[in-house]
């Protein structure tokens, strides 16, 4: 395909007039378009002591394959986070026979976004593996001595682990681009894009989880599922290539903890009211209906796939019939 690739030197400065990037080994790529997508670095807490202690992050594949060289009969694990991905941390090591504890910021992980009885329902999924969970707290430092490490929470809390798990989220990898001429989220310093991944600034187009979409700003989409990053590419090739894009999909992700498949269609954010449609709490089966202004705008099921199947179908029709129309 004509594609050269040039590795080992990273990216350290936009330049806008003339386009290019220049590069840490002195060298000035020139271009007619510039597409960047340089994801996001894993957040890390901060650790004292006398060595460095077991802490861990989960984003790329050295981190997966740290983390699988690790012996987890028996040990003690903390995991911080609250989001899925902290979940299925701590669904895996409790599967390899660790103890596992969960630090999060929410008595029931998942509330804020899902509502209370989703939220009470991953909860009960996993205190009936044996993970136990902290009082809510924020995780502020792990402190090590030549013995032992310790996670120490803003409450006082102190929580003894031999390994420490960290999903607390994702800092766009952006610093290099402060200073230039894109405009970046003040909070986040994601790339601010519309809704095709152009940025504002002629010929410079960026995707994936260095960028904040418009639509993701608005929360009508989730931030950082796959699903995001592939539709996202097709989105900006078609925009470049001058071809109708495909429209983004309805917002849907997954998430899979012990012997239990968690899917989520439709716009959650907007929703101002969660529904049991069927299932238990404590029987880990809930159908849940997602709604705004008493209409319906999402669904989530817990080992529901036929359900969560027919809904995001019956959506793709509707949506065709009205594009349509």
């Amino acid at each position: 395909m004509d594609v050269t690739w040039i590795g080992g030197s990273s990216a350290v400065e936009l330049s806008a007039s003339p386009l290019g990037v220049h590069t840490a080994d002195g060298t000035f790529h020139m271009a007619d378009t510039i597409i960047i997508v340089t994801g996001a670095q894993a957040s890390r807490l901060p650790f004292s002591g006398t060595r460095n202690p077991d802490v861990y992050v989960i984003r790329n594949v050295d981190d997966a394959m740290a983390l699988r060289g690790c012996v987890a009969e028996g040990k003690k694990v903390a995991v911080v986070g609250g989001g899925f991905l902290a979940l299925e941390a701590a669904s895996t090591w409790m599967d390899r026979g660790a103890e596992v504890t969960v630090v999060a910021g929410e008595a029931n992980p998942g509330t804020a976004r899902l509502g209370q009885p989703v939220g009470c329902a991953i909860r009960a999924l996993h205190e009936q593996r044996g993970v136990r969970f902290a009082e809510p707290s924020r995780a502020q430092e792990v402190e090590t001595d030549e013995d032992s490490q310790v996670l120490r929470l803003a409450d006082g809390t102190r929580i003894e682990a031999d390994i420490v798990i960290c999903a607390i989220g994702a800092t766009p990898s952006t610093a290099w681009l402060r200073g230039s001429a894109l405009t970046l989220e003040p909070t986040t310093a994601a790339i601010l894009c519309d809704d095709t991944g152009f940025t504002g600034v002629p010929g410079v187009w960026a995707a994936g989880d260095c960028a904040q979409w418009a639509s993701q700003a608005s929360g009508i989409r989730p931030i950082g599922h796959w699903q995001e990053a592939v539709e996202q590419a097709g989105i900006v090739a078609a925009a470049l290539t001058g071809v109708p894009p495909a429209p983004f999909q309805e917002p849907y992700f997954w998430s899979e903890q012990y012997d239990v498949r968690i899917q989520a269609a439709g716009r959650l954010a907007q929703a101002d009211q969660v529904q049991i449609l069927e299932g238990t709490i404590e029987g880990g089966d809930l159908l849940v209906s997602y709604l705004k202004d008493g209409e319906e705008v999402g669904i989530l099921g817990m080992n529901r796939l036929r359900e969560i199947k027919r809904w995001r179908k019956l959506r793709q029709i509707k949506h065709r019939a009205a594009l349509a129309a």
